[in-house]
């Protein structure tokens, strides 16, 4: 395999797992902004909760319900604690596919580069050889027309 060859398998293998990253980080966000949204859902049932008991407290309600609202409000705000405690995982978890992700299209970016430089050099050497040849033929014909 040639070095051009190398370096541009090196670069679709690398163009892969950045895209594969892209996907996973985008799926990762979708999960987090769904985490959010269901964690906002449940402060508002929280709030509303709490108004409505605070609401039976002030109607006089019985003290078994209260303690039973109590509770209920408790374990609400426990699932709430613990549905932010997933959403901080998340973000952890994302922010580490970020960096990764930028890693991998960094790596995607040298190889194109290189890639770029060999097509350059190729080129240059081509255009020197194309000189050469223009020269040799030129010092030919001036040896020509005087007769050496």
């Amino acid at each position: 395999m040639s070095r051009e060859q190398t370096i541009r398998y090196l670069q679709d293998m690398a163009g892969m797992r950045e895209q594969d990253l892209r996907r996973s980080l985008l799926a990762q966000r979708q999960m987090l902004n769904q985490l959010r949204e269901k964690y906002a859902l449940l402060q508002g049932y929280l709030d509303h909760y709490r108004q409505e008991s605070a609401a039976r407290e002030g109607a006089g309600i019985a003290g078994g319900d209260i303690l039973r609202w109590r509770g209920f409000l408790q374990q609400l705000n426990t699932v709430l604690q613990q549905q932010g405690q997933l959403i901080r995982e998340q973000e952890q978890r994302l922010q580490h596919l970020q960096r990764q992700w930028q890693q991998a299209k960094a790596r995607e970016q040298v190889f194109s580069h290189l890639l770029q430089r060999l097509d350059h050099d190729r080129q240059l050497a081509e255009l020197k050889r194309a000189q050469k040849e223009m020269d040799d033929w030129a010092l030919r014909a001036v040896q020509m027309r005087v007769g050496f």
